[in-house]
């Protein structure tokens, strides 16, 4: 597979802009009010500025709730032309025609 990773771009920033929400306190007192979730104004400004490494599902259910958006508007994914989700015809991994 030529070396090609799949790309995901975190777009939370992005989608808050949509939903009028403009910064990271804004954000959290969001959060608070419509999801009954609660983190820090240093976590919340982290998520808005970087990529997370990962993301609890507690979380990621939180902003879509709060933001009324779905996972697939926070994750763009960039897939390669070359990387499939499709697994190969079973005769064609074992050279059979």
């Amino acid at each position: 597979m030529g070396g090609q990773r799949v790309q995901i771009e975190w777009r939370l920033r992005k989608v808050m802009a949509s939903r009028n929400v403009w910064n990271a306190t804004e954000l959290r007192e969001l959060l608070v009010q419509r999801a009954g979730f609660e983190l820090s104004l240093q976590s919340v400004d982290v998520l808005i500025k970087k990529q997370p490494v990962q993301v609890k599902v507690a979380t990621l259910k939180a902003l879509c709730t709060t933001l009324q958006c779905t996972p697939n508007e926070l994750f763009g994914i960039d897939t390669p032309r070359d990387v499939s989700l499709v697994e190969p015809d079973s005769t064609e991994v074992r050279g059979e025609q």
